[in-house]
């Protein structure tokens, strides 16, 4: 049973992550994590974040920080980015040698974010080797919530609802 979630909003500070028009990737991570811990505490979750502001955080801290907490569970919110402005679409990762508890969990999430956007590509549940990922001690998801460089999606993201949406669907494929 989960109890203690660690909320990962990517980036921060000097590391804007992905930056297009007038949207900054950090910021909106910052936005869905907000939502998505006011979500999970209203369902009785003990919920961390790594960061609360616009401050740069190490991977390593990141990290650190979750497993000296024993967390439950440790989710990284992230917009996507790539150089042709047409892709488009939600993924989750998990790390490459992660267990079938992960694989659930992340799979679950991904689905209520697909079911809740049936609208949107789904580019799947992907085994990655991110930093967040491999070197956090409990089951851990990286969540590419939509991608900043396409103006449409970018536009999606920016919206409060659907950053909304985003933390509800994420918060209501987890079980207490």
């Amino acid at each position: 049973m989960i109890k203690t979630i660690v909320v990962d909003p990517g980036h921060g500070g000097q590391d804007n992550g992905a930056a297009y028009g007038y949207a900054e990737e950090d910021d909106i991570n910052l936005s869905v994590a907000y939502l998505l811990r006011c979500a999970m505490q209203q369902k009785g979750f003990e919920v961390r974040m790594t960061r609360e502001s616009d401050i740069y955080v190490s991977l390593e801290s990141r990290c650190n920080f979750a497993n000296a907490l024993g967390a439950n569970l440790f989710i990284s919110i992230h917009c996507d980015a790539w150089h042709q402005e047409t892709v488009k679409g939600i993924s989750t990762h998990v790390w490459r040698d992660a267990d079938s508890t992960t694989k659930g969990i992340a799979s679950k999430i991904h689905r209520a974010l697909t079911d809740r956007f049936p609208d949107h590509s789904n580019r799947g549940l992907k085994s990655s080797g991110f930093y967040v990922l491999r070197n956090t001690s409990m089951p851990a998801l990286l969540i590419e919530c939509e991608f900043l460089s396409n103006p449409d999606t970018r536009e999606f993201l920016h919206e409060p609802e659907n950053q909304f949406a985003i933390a509800n669907a994420i918060s209501g494929a987890i079980n207490v």
